[in-house]
């Protein structure tokens, strides 16, 4: 992973396997908060993105919709639901070329919304 690649309060694994939140960035490390010791400081080449799942989207209130293969979520504010399409590989914004992979992503595109969310993991 890339220093450009992340932001404050994103999920990533780190070395251990453990789902851990960003809380400091920097060039070449980042500091995660790693469940049973507290905040540690990790290479960016030690932390791995976690793949988004179904079960990811469905803890954090996505709905999955049969019909069009698709997870949205309804927000407050009537001008914005938030759909993810499915694929056979993956997930992908409702726009063209907008792929998410990754649980960071899921982040990045729901604070790119407006959308103030916490992830559960």
């Amino acid at each position: 992973m890339e220093a450009k690649d992340l932001m404050i309060g994103d999920w990533v694994y780190n070395h251990r396997n453990w789902e851990c939140p960003i809380v400091e960035i920097h060039k070449d490390s980042a500091v995660v908060i790693a469940r049973h010791y507290g905040e540690e400081e990790f290479l960016l080449s030690d932390l791995r993105p976690i793949p988004l799942t179904p079960e990811i989207l469905e803890k954090n209130g996505f709905v999955r919709n049969e019909t069009w293969a698709e997870w949205v979520h309804y927000c407050d504010n009537i001008f914005i639901d938030f759909t993810i399409l499915e694929n056979e590989t993956s997930f992908h914004l409702d726009l063209p070329n907008a792929m998410i992979d990754y649980v960071h992503e899921l982040q990045h595109a729901l604070r790119l919304c407006g959308i103030d969310k916490e992830i559960e993991l």
